[in-house]
């Protein structure tokens, strides 16, 4: 799959808004984001099986998504895609608690609407990241209460609403949502096969 273009051609005619593709995309992908929540449900996050296992699963999938938008050229649509980037965090994370990172295959590059997609759910997590962060930080354990590098990344830096502002910019050049949705589905599957070998969780649980 190609990389994104340097400069991407106006298809006639446009997509309405991105209010209208946020929509779109969030429509199209409330089952999966469902059988997420439900996996990831599992862990317990104020103990260190549970949150060390949740941090594998999700950097299962957040490791090799970040390379594959790095390599495709985020920052050609996100120029403050080094703000964004979680890789690092959550890597930090993980061998503060004793993880373990997987290799994972490399991903193939996307082109302008998988990387829309891409981003939307990278994004919108950072949403559900809030909630979970206020649980993690009230465990009794200091060293999983001290470890949040990933649920804290960007507090306070208003990402969410600058990535919406960015996406509307992008989503009025799509002539449809079809592929940002496809980009979203495949992205909700990664995370969903990363979860559901939640093997600390279940731990955590027995």
């Amino acid at each position: 799959m190609p990389a994104i273009p340097l400069t991407v051609p106006h298809p006639r005619p446009a997509y309405a808004a991105s209010s209208d593709l946020r929509s779109e995309i969030r429509n199209a992908t409330a089952s999966a984001h469902a059988r997420l929540d439900a996996l990831f449900g599992q862990c317990d996050l104020q103990i260190l099986p549970g949150y060390r296992g949740f941090l594998e699963a999700h950097a299962a999938a957040v490791l090799p998504l970040e390379a594959a938008l790095t390599r495709s050229g985020v920052d050609r649509l996100f120029p403050d895609w080094r703000s964004r980037s979680r890789s690092r965090a959550l890597a930090a994370d993980l061998i503060s608690l004793g993880g373990q990172i997987s290799p994972v295959p490399a991903l193939p590059r996307l082109d302008f609407g998988g990387v829309l997609g891409t981003m939307y759910v990278l994004e919108g997590s950072r949403l559900g990241a809030r909630f979970l962060l206020a649980r993690v930080e009230q465990s009794r354990d200091p060293v999983v209460a001290g470890t949040t590098a990933y649920l804290s990344h960007g507090s306070g830096s208003q990402l969410w609403r600058s990535f919406l502002d960015r996406l509307e910019q992008h989503g009025a050049k799509l002539s449809d949502p079809a592929k940002p949705i496809e980009a979203a589905r495949r992205t909700f599957g990664l995370f969903e096969r990363a979860a559901a070998s939640l093997a600390g969780c279940e731990a955590a649980h027995s």
